[in-house]
């Protein structure tokens, strides 16, 4: 009778010891389709800038209305492509090319109006406030990445990253509109001789891979875009012309990627 008491135990150990002997695979090459959402903040902010009231013949008066304008960086969705190699188990670099967003979107609110019959300042502050934010910011970015349990089920990793952010669009730069008697007519608030420019970028980013299937994983990824932006430090001239800085923020996003698993190092089997 003990004899088949025995002899569950007896083939129970001898499926469980090949299985704790196996390891899993380690992927050594990953190329990374991602795709997020990057959070946005405020920019800069002018309480009390003087405009001029245009008067016959296009020409400023001696009138002045007072406008608060103010600019902020808003959240956008972010999408890039990545590539990363592991030479060694736990070290490896990586590569991005990706769309970062960071639309521009100006504010405006009239202070203070001037008696004028056609208000072409305050339809300039509408216009402004009715803009859309645009942005088209692209990051290529190149970093080290460390990773722990490169053969389980669920692989963290921490990667620090350094590259160049292209600004399609100025950060500082307003126009706005307004229509009378002659007609439609566009003009600028804020100038920018250089209204695309590129910005060092620092990041961090913190994550996990998991395997989904034969030659495939899921990524997940929170990460810190450190970028600097321009910024007005106070109100422009007559000329569209004011103090300028440039200030470093912190663009946290979260992604989720698929891995395409190009290069793996097959793990033991007994």
């Amino acid at each position: 009778m003990r004899s088949f008491v025995f002899v569950p135990l007896a083939l129970t150990c001898l499926l469980l010891t090949p299985a704790a002997a196996q390891t899993g695979s380690q992927n050594n090459l990953v190329l990374t389709i991602l795709g997020g959402a990057v959070t946005g903040h405020d920019l800069w902010v002018i309480d009390k800038q003087p405009l001029c009231v245009i008067g016959g013949g296009g020409a400023c008066s001696t009138n002045y209305d007072t406008l608060r304008l103010s600019r902020v960086i808003g959240s956008s969705l972010a999408l890039g492509v990545a590539a990363t190699y592991f030479p060694w188990p736990h070290l490896g670099v990586h590569a991005e090319v990706s769309y970062l967003g960071l639309p521009s979107d100006a504010s405006c609110s009239g202070l203070f109006y001037n008696a004028d019959a056609e208000n072409k300042n305050q339809q300039l502050c509408d216009d402004i406030q009715s803009q859309a934010g645009a942005g088209g910011a692209i990051s290529v970015f190149a970093g080290v990445v460390l990773r722990a349990s490169t053969r389980r089920t669920l692989s963290p990793y921490l990667r620090g990253s350094v590259g160049i952010v292209n600004q399609a669009r100025s950060t500082t730069a307003l126009n706005g509109a307004f229509a009378d008697g002659a007609g439609f007519h566009e003009r600028q608030v804020i100038a920018d001789p250089s209204p695309g420019r590129n910005s060092v970028m620092l990041g961090v980013a913190a994550g996990f891979t998991s395997p989904l299937g034969p030659g495939y994983q899921f990524r997940f990824e929170v990460r810190d875009a450190i970028v600097s932006l321009e910024r007005l430090t106070g109100p422009v001239n007559g000329l569209g012309v004011g103090p300028v800085a440039t200030r470093s923020y912190h663009h946290f996003a979260l992604t989720l990627g698929l891995d395409v698993v190009l290069e793996r190092k097959r793990g033991r089997r007994y």
